[in-house]
């Protein structure tokens, strides 16, 4: 009996402390989850990663709520600054080009440069020749 007055006592004293232990577990089990994924060669967007930030947000918004202090005040500040880094990273600087519709005939393709496979370099300048060229992207999975 006497365990269950402290529990209890402990509760009380730093309310909410259940929902600021899940809001740094859901900021940090995104981005171990990504460091995974990529590990695993696994190229696929990952948008769990901002999603769980978000509900790390709510999380930490709801330990602020129950009892506020200046760890919870430190906690969502840095808890939403990290959502926000994600889902600029995963809007922003993971997006595709914008679509400028189809290749026509006759039309000069545009300039590019990428890698191949291998790493090597590959640029619109390796595609002159005299005779024309097509060039097919496959995206999938062999």
């Amino acid at each position: 009996m006497n365990e269950q007055n402290q529990s209890s006592t402990a509760t009380r004293r730093h309310p909410g402390r259940v929902y600021l232990f899940l809001a740094v577990l859901f900021a940090l089990v995104g981005p171990a989850l990504y460091f995974g994924q990529l590990s695993a060669k696994v190229l696929t967007t990952p948008w769990y990663v901002p999603l769980l930030a978000t509900a790390g947000v709510a999380s930490a918004a709801l330990a602020l709520l129950r009892a506020r202090s200046i760890w919870r005040w430190a906690a969502i500040i840095l808890v939403t600054l990290l959502a926000a880094a994600e889902w600029a990273f995963l809007l922003v600087a993971m997006g595709t080009p914008a679509y400028t519709g189809p290749a026509k005939s006759g039309q000069a393709f545009p300039a590019f440069a990428t890698s191949l496979a291998d790493g090597s370099a590959f640029s619109q300048s390796d595609l002159k020749g005299d005779q024309g060229t097509v060039m097919v992207f496959f995206r999938g999975h062999w």
